[in-house]
C-alpha cells in the first residue's frame, strides 16, 4: 500500500509540472478583417474569398499604385504590382475614399463612404482591375 501512495504522489507531482502546449492557432486572414482607420483593397472579388489572398490596406492617399505590391495572407510581399489589379474594397477609414482609374487621381472613379464595402467593383465606374490611385478625403 505504501508504494501505491508513493507512486500516486509522483504522478500528481508530474502532473503539476506538465506543460500543455495548445495546438497552433490558425493564421487570421486579413481578408476577413479590415481594421478601423484603414481602406482595404483586394485583388479578388468578394474580398478574395476562394481566391489568392492578395490584399493591401491604406491610411493615406496614394497617387500611383504602380509602386505598391500586394501582400499575402501572412503579410509577406507578393512582389506583384497593385496597379490595375483591384477587384473589391472595404472602407473603414472614417471618411469617404475615391478609387481612380489613372495615377494622379484622374480618369473614371468611384467614391465609397465610411463603412461601405463593395466585393464586386465591376458594377462601378472604376470597374474591375482598373484602380491606379486612391484618394482618402479626410487625410
Amino acid at each position: 500500500m505504501r508504494l501505491t501512495k508513493k507512486a500516486a504522489a509522483i504522478v500528481a507531482a508530474a502532473a503539476l509540472f506538465t506543460v500543455v502546449v495548445p495546438a497552433a492557432a490558425a493564421e487570421a486572414s486579413p481578408r476577413s478583417t479590415c481594421y478601423g482607420g484603414r481602406v482595404c483593397l483586394y485583388a479578388g472579388f468578394d474580398y478574395n474569398r476562394g481566391q489568392s489572398d492578395h490584399w493591401r490596406d491604406f491610411t493615406a492617399d496614394d497617387s500611383d499604385l504602380a509602386d505598391n505590391n500586394w501582400l499575402n495572407w501572412d503579410f509577406s510581399n507578393t512582389w506583384h504590382s497593385m496597379d490595375n489589379e483591384t477587384s473589391s474594397v472595404r472602407n473603414r477609414v472614417g471618411c469617404s475614399t475615391t478609387l481612380w482609374q489613372h495615377a494622379e487621381y484622374t480618369g473614371a472613379h468611384s467614391t465609397f463612404t465610411h463603412n461601405s464595402n463593395d466585393g464586386y467593383l465591376v458594377n462601378n465606374a472604376i470597374g474591375n482591375n482598373r484602380t491606379s490611385s486612391i484618394d482618402i478625403w479626410c487625410r
